[in-house]
């Protein structure tokens, strides 16, 4: 969720990772940041979607 003001914008999430109707994990980070003010939200699949946000980092970063 994220809510826009006039600083900027609030981004939540949930921390509990799911495996079906189970809670295998209930503290886990779901916004990964990319670059100093770009965040991704994780949802679906958590490996998949950390290592895209991990790509996406290091190719941000070597265009700083």
């Amino acid at each position: 969720m994220a809510v826009e003001f006039d600083g900027g914008v609030v981004v939540g999430s949930d921390s509990r990772v799911s495996a079906g109707e189970s809670v295998v994990n209930r503290v886990f980070n779901k916004l990964a940041p990319l670059h100093e003010r770009i965040y991704c939200a994780l949802s679906g699949s958590a490996a998949d979607a950390q290592a895209m946000a991990d790509m996406v980092h290091y190719y941000l970063e070597l265009h700083r």
